[in-house]
């Protein structure tokens, strides 16, 4: 996952090259709005940490870029 700030900083390509001069292979892309459910289901193994709440925050702040 290619998260917000990435997305935002225009970093979408260098990113996905880094991937590729290490051979591996982009099977596809997609460009998302994470939902605050869905971010705290996916980091809930982090949900007793005090920075629990600010990291849900973040990435929920933009979209994200799902490589696969």
């Amino acid at each position: 996952m290619i998260k917000p700030d990435g997305v935002q900083r225009s970093l979408v390509g260098e990113i996905i090259g880094r991937f590729e001069n290490k051979g591996f292979t982009l099977k596809g892309l997609k460009l998302i709005t994470v939902d605050r459910p869905f971010a705290e289901k996916h980091y809930q193994d982090l949900s007793a940490n005090p920075f629990f709440n600010s990291l849900v925050d973040y990435i929920i702040s933009g979209p994200v870029i799902i490589l696969q």
